[in-house]
């Protein structure tokens, strides 16, 4: 109790320290994965793993912890992958566990196994397998977020209905856990016996085996049970001798050593009177009863209160015990032997339950002949048994109100609360992860005001309309983030894109620069650090801050993608091209690095190539006018004009504004001689990016078709005078070799001649 005292209050250098002590103590199953969990709460997994791993364990719990600090470890390059799984499905490779079986040998930590089977299946490309493992850990526990949403990113569609629904829970218990204390209390209840033999094979090694004649009255458990209640004499590290001869000195420390909580007053002057102790320890436990049973009615006392007890204890002094730390009892509760290890060591039976103190039978005074250990037993056999009958039905009577109280919390408070909350968190973010970004605002959008005010609710609205390419509104967003949540760095790389599309480079610069005093060890923080870079055109910088993403956090795929991105800028397409792969070996479903492998491959001109890794982009996200665009541009250079008019219809239909469309259809109808129908795109363009450089150009060389030689010349300076090097065009030239910075130079020069 004392251990996870100290680690659920940070204290975990005197976590380990306790834990220590009692694993020098006790070398069990138990104590091993106390110790592993406190290295492993202190940050230290290695730590954590090697303790585990010389030791042999056994336990579902130690085996759990040792996976869990092999996939850390994994994280930081050590490749510790296939033990992870060894210690999950018991290490037999001919036949290891199946899901089921998982869930059967873990108990109420395998929905968390689960999820570490998941992570490891992904990473050894066994997704069918990790798909079950996941839809597996959701039914056990459907609060489990990760879970849902790692299916939703693989592209997968989870029913957040039936998911996040009470009556789809395989077992309650899975959701909530227990109190760590008896938690730890209980998992030890298998080993009990084997630690209660090794204890009477101590102390007849030491003391001889004991008899019933010469065995002590002051012994705080019943020598007729035939040493049933060794654990509780175990609680302080230290053993209480059988012989009943104990000198002065040996009695006052034999009692204080073993449990300091209870201790007669009249000891000091008392203690040569062996018969006068014994007595008062009897009544001792007598009182302990009455004092246990008051305890659930009058809970404003504690047990063995020096106030809160009236009636004749003026002989007994309490002081608050340090063993003693468990709750106090309930109605109905059983009291288990491993529960006993936590608790007073004079601590009464089972069977104590009476809740009328009242109707206690008091023993009669035992006659000097056998006023002995039987005095004791007697005392303890008589007044329990007859208590028996009754105590049952009490507990039973207590157990179906707890039971009742527990499904009205669970059908109120879980069902038509969280549960439908998660419901429509979950619906919002599938339709996100299907890049239906319209229906998912709409969901976030219907969400209570106190959660949609939230951080995460605030940046799925950010992303929703960065890939909708409504990058001002996206940037409102992730702005209104920033303010109420500074500490939050997910999806701020999205954010510094959308900065970087808005050439803003003064807010691009503050928020690079307050993600890296923030946490210098966030992948987001050094993406947008390097946007910051690439918008100020220093793309040699800005390709070393996204190497530095990369270092910080391999599997950060969107730092993969942008290092790309500036890798093709800077011509350098093998390694452009090695950066996109590796972007897709992680998340196969991102698609910006498949755009980004046929962009490279539209560079150099392998249209075919190129259409085809576009249009495996546009299988992920359907509903990008962006692909669509690309594709339409590609067709077209492959002669396949009329398609990729078409193509570019449809990119428009879902986005009526994007300038890319409209321009690229425009370069179309210039390119196949519609020169009336590109002049009127060329013109709506104009209301949309005025100050586009290209659409001036363009418009230019539509005028010099149709013979309007003197607007021809005025667009030309336009053009020249919005972006006299060509460095700030916003739309793209494309496959077009006829818009390029030389020739717009070259026709403005024709023109004026």
């Amino acid at each position: 109790a004392a251990i996870w005292h100290c680690l659920n209050h940070y204290a975990y250098q005197d976590a380990i320290f306790l834990a220590e002590r009692l694993f020098a103590e006790v070398v069990s199953d138990e104590t091993v994965f106390l110790l592993a969990t406190c290295y492993y709460r202190s940050g230290k997994p290695g730590q954590a793993y090697s303790i585990l791993r010389s030791k042999g364990v056994k336990s579902p719990q130690c085996r759990y912890l040792l996976a869990k600090c092999c996939m850390d470890l994994e994280n930081c390059g050590n490749k510790r992958i296939s033990e992870a799984e060894a210690a999950i499905t018991g290490g037999d490779l001919g036949r290891p566990r199946s899901i089921d079986e998982i869930v059967s040998h873990f108990g109420e930590q395998a929905c968390f196994v689960l999820l570490i089977f998941a992570r490891i299946c992904l990473q050894t490309e066994r997704s069918e397998k990790a798909s079950e493992a996941y839809r597996k850990a959701l039914k056990l526990n459907p609060f489990l977020w990760h879970a849902f949403e790692e299916l939703c990113n693989r592209g997968e569609k989870p029913d957040p209905v039936r998911t996040f629904h009470v009556s789809n829970f395989d077992n309650f218990s899975m959701c909530h856990g227990v109190n760590p204390v008896v938690n730890f209390a209980n998992s030890c209840e298998h080993n009990v016996n084997d630690l209660t033999n090794q204890l009477k094979a101590e102390l007849w090694s030491r003391y001889g085996k004991p008899s019933t004649r010469n065995s002590s009255s002051f012994l705080p458990y019943d020598t007729d049970s035939n040493f049933d209640s060794f654990s509780e004499v175990a609680v302080g590290f230290g053993i209480l001798p059988l012989d009943s001869t104990f000198s002065n000195d040996s009695v006052q420390l034999q009692m204080a050593f073993l449990s300091p909580a209870v201790v007669p007053s009249a000891t000091l002057t008392e203690a040569n009177d062996q018969k006068s102790i014994a007595k008062r320890v009897s009544s001792l436990r007598a009182h302990q009863l009455i004092s246990r049973k008051e305890t659930p009615l009058q809970q404003s006392k504690p047990v063995f209160s020096q106030s809160g007890n009236t009636g004749n204890n003026s002989n007994i002094v309490s002081t608050p015990s340090p063993i003693a730390t468990a709750a106090p009892l309930q109605p109905g509760q059983n009291v288990r032997r491993s529960s006993r290890l936590f608790s007073n060591s004079y601590s009464v039976k089972e069977n104590n339950k009476s809740p009328n103190r009242n109707k206690f039978v008091t023993p009669k005074s035992p006659s000097r002949k056998t006023k002995s250990r039987s005095s004791k037993t007697n005392l303890n056999k008589a007044s329990f048994s007859d208590l028996n009958e009754r105590n049952r039905s009490d507990k039973e009577r207590s157990e179906t109100i707890t039971s009742s109280d527990s499904k009205l919390i669970c059908n109120t408070s879980v069902q038509n609360g969280l549960m439908s909350l998660l419901r429509d968190i979950g619906s919002a973010y599938l339709h996100l992860s299907q890049f239906n970004c319209r229906k998912a605002i709409e969901c976030l959008d219907n969400l209570p005001e106190q959660q949609h005010s939230t951080g995460w609710v605030l940046s799925m609205l950010g992303k929703a309309h960065f890939e909708l390419t409504e990058y001002e509104k996206a940037s409102e967003y992730f702005r209104e983030v920033r303010e109420k949540e500074p500490y939050r760095c997910q999806l701020m790389e999205l954010y510094s894109t959308a900065l970087w599309h808005l050439q803003k480079e003064v807010t691009l610069s503050a928020l690079a620069q307050e993600l890296v005093e923030q946490d210098r060890n966030c992948a987001a923080a050094w993406c947008a650090t390097g946007n910051c870079f690439s918008l100020q055109k220093e793309h040699d910088n800005a390709i070393k801050f996204l190497q530095r993403a990369v270092q910080v956090d391999p599997s950060f795929v969107y730092a993969y993608t942008l290092l790309g991105h500036e890798y093709v800028t800077t011509e350098e397409l093998d390694k452009a091209m090695s950066c996109f792969r590796s972007a897709i070996r992680i998340d196969a479903r991102h698609y910006n690095a498949w755009c980004g492998l046929g962009t490279i491959f539209s560079k150099q001109e392998r249209y075919q190539l190129a259409e085809m890794y576009f249009k495996k982009a546009l299988s992920i996200n359907s509903q990008s006018s962006v692909l669509l665009c690309h594709i339409g541009v590609v067709q077209h250079a492959l002669q396949k004009t009329d398609m990729a008019l078409e193509t570019l219809n449809i990119a428009i239909s879902k986005d009526p504004k994007s300038p890319l469309c409209k321009f690229h259809r425009a370069s179309i109808y210039f390119a196949v001689g519609r020169y009336a129908e590109a002049l009127k795109e060329l013109e709506e363009l104009k209301a949309i990016v005025p100050k586009e450089s290209l659409v001036y150009y363009l418009t230019g060389k539509v005028h010099k078709k149709l013979g309007n030689t003197h607007l021809a010349l005025m667009h030309f300076s336009w053009a020249t005078d919005l972006d006299p090097k060509g460095a700030n065009s916003q739309i793209k030239e494309g496959v077009d070799p006829s818009l390029s910075r030389t020739q717009v130079e070259e026709d403005s020069s024709m023109t004026q001649a």
